[in-house]
């Protein structure tokens, strides 16, 4: 467990779940008005500063829609029912990953197919390019050079006139 402080604390609420509690300073305070938000272990979650802030208040959870027995029911096979919606859960991930797959099988062959295409052409104009070279071959990798280009741009200039003091001994 954590322990934190909220300075000048008026009030101090946990919301109806009991995970979080909130620690507000009311407009009784001229400084600090606000509220902060704490997990159920101590951790401040968020900080929130408000003008004239008066009352701190948790929206109220909406009644169940469940009859007591039904909810006594669902906590009893709770199990079961978890079971059941983590193997829809796991179904519908392995029919996304499937999904995935097939995409990426998919653009995979779009780019092996390209790289056949441009290999074709090049066949295709190798002797327009040998020609053009006056008969030299000049297709081979090891046949090319490279060149490093440094550019340097100035962005800013500027003269300062820096003083020393020579009485510092």
């Amino acid at each position: 467990m954590a322990t934190g402080e909220h300075f000048m604390a008026t009030d101090i609420e946990w919301d109806p779940t009991g995970r979080y509690v909130a620690t507000s300073v009311t407009s009784v305070h001229e400084m600090e008005n606000g509220f902060h938000i704490w997990s159920f272990n101590g951790k401040l979650l968020y900080r929130i500063p408000r003008d004239q802030f008066y009352q701190f208040l948790w929206r109220p959870r909406p009644p169940s829609l469940l009859s007591p027995e039904k909810e006594d029911e669902i906590s009893k096979n709770l199990k079961r029912y978890s079971k059941k919606y983590e193997a829809e859960d796991q179904d519908v991930s392995l029919q996304l990953s499937e999904q995935d797959r097939k995409k990426r099988k998919t653009i995979q062959e779009e780019w092996e197919n390209w790289v056949a295409r441009w290999k074709a052409m090049q066949e295709e104009e190798k002797e327009a390019r040998w020609m053009l070279r006056d008969g030299e071959a000049s297709d081979e990798e090891e046949e090319y050079e490279a060149k490093e280009v440094e550019v340097e741009e100035v962005i800013d200039v500027r003269q300062e006139i820096i003083t020393f003091d020579d009485d510092q001994n």
